[in-house]
């Protein structure tokens, strides 16, 4: 009994040994992990210089986890280790040893405490584990690694940028510009298509909308030729608008034209709607007021062998909206086109202020009628400042209502789809919607005759209203006298009292409408009476401009009914 007591109490107190060694032995195997962790960056003394220092990012890691083992049986375990490796740029995490000609596998001393007990037996871990130095140097860092340890703490790294061609675009925050240089170096060095590195300025020219900018690193030439939509662009990205993050739209567009169709592009840019459209059979009419935007779209409809189905123009968006387009539609109106017209608009910043062109007298009634069966597409494109909780498509189909001037049906409304976020509460929207006879009929609407209640029609008001010259109230709020010279007024006078001759029935007269018909017919013996006295009212004007009263409220005081003071009211309105 009291033996097998003491073999329970030794047997006990061996595991309790082996459990405390494992513990005393796992505290500073795990901190050395964490120390050689820590030496995956670069050195922090390296923070606030605007050159890049390559010698300084040479660092040596001490005992790095490696895995030595025979070729043979490389393929099987390394397929097991992957997520564990040692991932740098430019660096192998599989490498044949020099001196004993082994297979070495590097593992991230990050990761190795993920490895689970059932995989290091599998690999046979106790076996091939090791420990080896490693030399790291400039080009086994990354960009935002680098950046971070040259960049001040409270400095963010630039993250977003774009590519065109050989040439990176930043557009750098203010606090960043006194490191522009060394950080234009860093992904001048670590991006492998780069040959210049340049940074947008805050200035863009106002007649062609293209963002000016100076160039960091790199060489000197903004020529670039890039790839998209299964096309090859060229032109000189310092002197035209290109915008990479809008290829999805590019497409988008595309994919809705079918061969037959018609595309008049009223800001092409250098193509990136005309040349794939044209590749389709689609016919194209570009136009850009850019010189050397159109230059370059003339050269990329060669470049793309797309000439036959693509022409280019150079001009005003609206003057090309007014003429080449109504021209070419009512063309195809004519010639029986089965094709659907889409006119793309993709000048966000500027584009809703040319949508005024349909609603104002773009299209004569007959015209209309001619292609109102089928309408065109319109595809505009704007910005919008709204917050994250704002309703995006709400908000740019109002902005687009505004400047056409009609409300757009809900019969036309197609689609409103937002594109992408430019800047904090600035959105960028496309509106897709049919140019239906309402919204080509928006001109009749500022044109449209007053009721006669609100105006009084005139036939000689080519250069002055004669309302104004006399002082009378023609039914709008806030009239005030003009002076005139005497002529003029006497002009207006006669043009005045044979106005009522012509448009008796068009003088707000109140309550005329509720007389009945024997007092209607009193008033307009009163009125031609009236327009007598006008006739003879040239030598009663004053010089102080004021007009004399042409007939004493006694003149009309015989006694029947109410039409007297009907009149009266009405002469005093009238000012006479």
């Amino acid at each position: 009994m009291v033996q097998r007591s003491l073999r329970k109490f030794m047997l006990g107190s061996r595991h309790l040994a082996q459990f405390g060694a494992a513990c005393i032995l796992r505290v500073p195997y795990n901190y050395c992990q964490y120390a050689m962790a820590s030496l995956l960056v670069p050195p922090s003394s390296l923070q606030s210089r605007k050159k890049v220092d390559y010698e300084a990012f040479n660092v040596t890691l001490q005992k790095v986890p490696c895995l030595m083992l025979p070729s043979k049986e490389t393929d099987q375990i390394v397929n097991q280790l992957k997520k564990y490796l040692l991932k740098l740029p430019k660096f192998r995490p599989v490498q044949t040893d020099k001196k004993t000609q082994q297979i070495v596998i590097h593992l991230d001393p990050r990761e190795i405490s993920n490895i689970t007990p059932t995989l290091k037996e599998t690999i046979r871990w106790s076996e091939l584990f090791c420990e080896k130095d490693l030399e790291l140097s400039y080009e086994n860092w990354t960009r935002e690694e680098i950046l971070r340890a040259i960049l001040p703490k409270e400095i963010e790294v630039p993250t977003s940028y774009s590519i065109i061609g050989h040439i990176v675009h930043l557009n750098l925050r203010d606090e960043q510009l006194p490191y522009k240089n060394v950080i234009g170096q860093v992904l001048l060095d670590k991006i492998p298509s780069a040959k210049t590195v340049v940074n947008k300025l805050n200035e863009i020219d106002n007649t062609y909308r293209y963002f000016a900018m100076e160039i960091l690193v790199g060489e000197p030439n903004t020529v670039v030729r890039v790839k998209e939509s299964n096309c090859t662009f060229e032109f000189d990205f310092s002197k035209v608008y290109w915008n990479p993050r809008l290829a999805t739209e590019h497409e988008a567009i595309v994919k809705l034209l079918k061969a037959g169709d018609v595309l008049y592009d009223v800001f092409a840019g250098v193509g990136p709607f005309s040349i794939p459209a044209a590749r389709k059979k689609v016919c194209v009419l570009a136009n850009d007021l850019n010189p050397e935007s159109y230059k370059w779209l003339v050269n990329n409809a060669k470049l793309n062998k797309v000439t036959k189905n693509l022409t280019a123009f150079n001009k005003d968006g609206r003057e090309f909206l007014m003429n080449d387009v109504k021209k070419n539609i009512l063309k195809l109106r004519h010639d029986a086109n089965m094709g659907q017209e889409h006119i793309t608009m993709n000048l966000p910043a500027l584009a809703v202020e040319f949508l005024d062109v349909f609603t104002k007298n773009w299209l004569s009634i007959d015209e209309i009628n001619k292609i109102k069966a089928k309408p065109p597409i319109v595809h505009v494109y704007c910005f919008i400042k709204a917050a994250k909780t704002d309703d995006f498509k709400a908000m740019a189909k109002q902005l687009i209502e505004h400047n056409l001037g009609v409300e757009v049906p809900k019969k036309a409304l197609i689609n409103i789809h937002h594109v992408r976020n430019v800047a904090p509460c600035k959105e960028m929207m496309r509106v897709s919607f049919l140019l239906v006879e309402e919204i080509l009929k928006g001109q009749n609407i500022d044109n449209m005759e007053e009721p006669a209640k609100k105006k009084t029609k005139f036939e000689n008001t080519n250069t002055v209203d004669c309302h104004d010259v006399l002082g009378i109230n023609n039914g709008k709020e806030g009239t005030e006298r003009k002076p005139e010279k005497e002529q003029r007024k006497q002009e207006c006078i006669q043009s005045y009292g044979k106005e009522i001759e012509k448009g008796q029935s068009s003088l707000d007269l109140g309550q005329g409408s509720k007389l009945n018909s024997e007092k209607t017919n009193m008033i307009n013996k009163q009125l031609k009476e009236l327009s007598k006295e006008v006739y003879r009212s040239k030598a009663n004007i004053k010089k102080s401009g004021t007009v004399t009263p042409l007939i004493a409220k006694s003149k009309f005081t015989n006694d029947n009914s109410g039409t007297k003071e009907q009149v009266l009211k009405m002469l005093d309105s009238m000012q006479l």
